[in-house]
């Protein structure tokens, strides 16, 4: 069992790595687009090594007990972390297209226990006593392997789709580590009860919860990162006015109040619509504060 165990784990850890290496070479290429990057707006979080070094200090402590569970810790925190691409603080009121697609991954969260649980039972069942730390949080993580189409989500174009990719993922470590916890346990099925509860509660709480965030055009992790969807009314008011404003600016750019035209400018393109931004660019390059490569 200790060679199976290991055999499941080496397999995680394995697609693991060519899925975040599949996600990053996916995101670079998105880097390199001309149009994405006049888009990227001024407001991006910094994300330096600094910011990881709480995290990799919490995966050594978990190291301690299992090396599997600390490198898929590090890898949940590195996708948790991740930004939509262009990236803003004000997000697009979701499309119904939008809504559905958000939908989808909540609805797989509803299905994948009725594959994974029986897997997840067997290998628990098959598991002695006597097992280490490490083998018994491999195996408990062997059913993550189910989720990992879920990655797609990381590449739309959509914020909220995005958003709530990186949310169901989060449930589904949260799955992961009431599992883990609950093979833990003394005699591998003495934990089971914990993992029923647990993981039932993740289950229907956490998919019901989504799919009224969805419904409502909402989603917690914008809320925890500070960013909110611009309504469609507010598009509506702002955006005549603002399109108004960069006209007249445009038609005065030897206008001694240069200072004033650039600021107007940079807030229409951090807050204004697709339209609006694009505008804007134009009275900032026409300002020479555009760089060109």
């Amino acid at each position: 069992m200790e060679s199976v165990a290991a055999l499941f784990g080496m397999a995680i850890i394995v697609v693991l790595v060519f899925a975040v290496l599949a996600i990053f070479s996916i995101r670079s290429s998105n880097k390199k687009d001309p149009q994405a990057a006049s888009e990227k707006p001024i407001n991006q979080p910094n994300k330096g090594w600094q910011g990881w070094i709480v995290f990799i200090g919490i995966s050594l402590f978990i190291a301690i007990w299992t090396i599997g569970g600390a490198l898929i810790f590090l890898a949940f925190v590195w996708l948790m972390r991740l930004d939509p691409k262009p990236y803003s603080k004000e997000i697009p009121v979701p499309t119904t297209t939008e809504k559905t697609t958000a939908r989808r991954l909540y609805i797989w969260l509803i299905l994948s226990p009725f594959i994974t649980v029986p897997i997840f039972i067997l290998a628990a069942l098959f598991l002695s006593q006597g097992s280490s730390t490490n083998e018994r949080v491999i195996v408990a993580l062997i059913p993550v392997i189910f989720h990992l189409p879920l990655l797609f989500g990381f590449t739309t174009k959509s914020p909220f789709v995005f958003r709530h990719t990186q949310q169901a993922i989060f449930l589904i470590a949260l799955r992961a580590a009431a599992a883990s916890f609950a093979i833990s346990i003394g005699n591998p099925g003495d934990g089971l009860w914990v993992f029923f509860i647990g993981n039932g509660v993740l289950w229907l709480g956490g998919s019901f919860l989504g799919f009224n965030q969805i419904k409502r055009g909402d989603c917690w992790l914008m809320k925890r990162k500070g960013e909110r969807t611009v309504s469609a009314e507010r598009a509506k008011v702002d955006s005549p006015q603002m399109d108004q404003e960069l006209e007249e600016m445009l038609k005065s750019l030897d206008a001694k109040d240069a200072l004033a035209a650039k600021t107007k400018a940079i807030n229409a393109f951090r807050t204004g619509t697709l339209e609006t931004k694009r505008r804007a660019v134009e009275v900032l390059s026409k300002l020479g504060e555009v760089e060109e490569f």
